[in-house]
């Protein structure tokens, strides 16, 4: 290893040629031609920044607002201008189901993905043999959360393995849908995998799991935000969301989505002060599941605003974006000596997130020499192979990415 020396602007423009580039819609970028919503975060413009699958970085105008209104809150905590959050937290609920084309009385507003994932784990009525079917790429939220529940009440714990390098969804498909048995209760899936990105056909194991009267729960943390969503199509029975990753928005922002019809099989994990509710038949919705005590009020307000930015773009022009720089990048990515991306980067089943492993080398030290040119990623690890992982979105441009490959080639 050698200490790499300052990124050029034209060694810059000669890696860009490595991928195709960005095909960003009009409304997305900005006079001098770059993402326009990066211009438009407050992240600091040094940081190239490639974790949106941990968090990513929201706009001036939403931290602006949310520090306007927690200002307002600490000024006035009184009970009658607090009146106004139930009313809001009313209007959020029906702006993000007509995102996500349901309705408002099947989604919950809670804190984060991780929440609603325990809500759905703990929530429903299960017996000692019943069997609950993972993959290896869970996230730990209904992972860990899934084996303390299932050490307790001897519950038969299924994990299928994620077939990494499967080409089309019929794979994916194939590996829940043999695990299926007659005891089996509840499929909790990742939408896309936060390890390599692999997207499940989740409408067509939604219907083998009608078919069976099987709960399907899909973690959406790594969906929710850039992916179209039309969870009434798709027909799962409970979905779950962040606004800090793909969305854009702020820290302790999350979605619970169940569907109207199996409500009442899935119980709430906390009753407290319902500081949001209108009115107590709103106990037979989602709003069951988000009577949590005091939280962070003015956060709605921000919520609120990071959709106001993103209808301003529009979810089809985010998608496409996304699905771009990630197939972009992924191949730039592959053109690098020695690199290893995980998954067939097959279209149809592969979202944003690329990591890439580098037998032989030292990814530890691969990935601080990175951040010493200010471009932040995430450590991974694939078959107990260490990697590094890039999740790149709508805020990264062209160059961001050469610089990726060229400070890769200098390590």
């Amino acid at each position: 290893m050698t200490d790499s020396p300052p990124i050029s602007r034209r060694t810059l423009m000669q890696a860009a040629a490595v991928a195709a580039p960005l095909a960003l819609t009009p409304q997305m970028l900005s006079a001098a031609g770059k993402p326009m919503l990066r211009e438009a975060m407050i992240l600091d413009p040094a940081i190239r920044y490639f974790n949106a699958a941990n968090i990513a970085p929201t706009f001036r105008s939403v931290a602006a607002i949310h520090e306007r209104e927690t200002r307002a809150f600490q000024t006035d905590p009184s009970v009658e201008r607090r009146a106004l959050y139930p009313k809001a937290a009313d209007a959020l609920r029906e702006r993000i189901a007509g995102r996500l084309k349901v309705t408002a009385q099947e989604i919950a507003l809670v804190r984060n993905a991780s929440e609603a994932n325990t809500v759905a784990v703990r929530g429903l009525a299960l017996k000692a043999g019943d069997r609950i079917i993972l993959t290896d790429h869970n996230h730990p939220s209904t992972w860990d959360s899934w084996k303390l529940r299932a050490e307790r009440e001897g519950l038969d714990l299924h994990v299928v393995p994620v077939p990494v390098e499967a080409k089309t969804p019929q794979q994916l498909f194939d590996g829940i849908a043999a695990a299926v048995t007659p005891d089996t209760k509840a499929i909790f899936l990742s939408h896309m995998s936060n390890i390599t990105g692999i997207v499940y056909p989740v409408a067509e194991i939604a219907k083998l799991a009608r078919s069976r009267n099987i709960w399907l729960h899909v973690d959406g943390a790594q969906s929710f935000g850039w992916m179209q969503l039309d969870l009434a199509a798709l027909g799962v029975d409970s979905y779950s969301g962040s606004t800090h990753k793909w969305l854009m928005g702020p820290l302790e922002g999350g979605i619970l989505y169940v569907k109207r019809e199996r409500l009442a099989e899935l119980q709430p994990i906390m009753m407290s002060h319902g500081y949001w509710l209108t009115d107590p038949a709103n106990l037979n919705t989602a709003q069951k599941y988000e009577i949590l005590g005091q939280r962070d009020d003015p956060r709605l307000m921000a919520v609120a605003a990071t959709l106001d930015v993103l209808d301003g773009v529009g979810e089809a022009a985010i998608e496409q974006a996304a699905r771009e720089r990630g197939a972009s990048m992924r191949q730039a990515l592959a053109g690098v000596a020695g690199a290893k991306p995980f998954g067939s980067g097959a279209a149809a089943i592969t979202g944003p997130v690329i990591t890439v492993a580098f037998p032989g080398r030292d990814v530890a030290a691969m990935r601080a020499k990175l951040w010493q040119a200010k471009i932040a990623t995430a450590a991974s690890k694939v078959g107990g192979m260490p990697a590094i992982r890039f999740s790149p979105h709508v805020y990264n441009s062209d160059e961001d990415v050469a610089a990726v490959i060229e400070a890769l080639r200098q390590t």
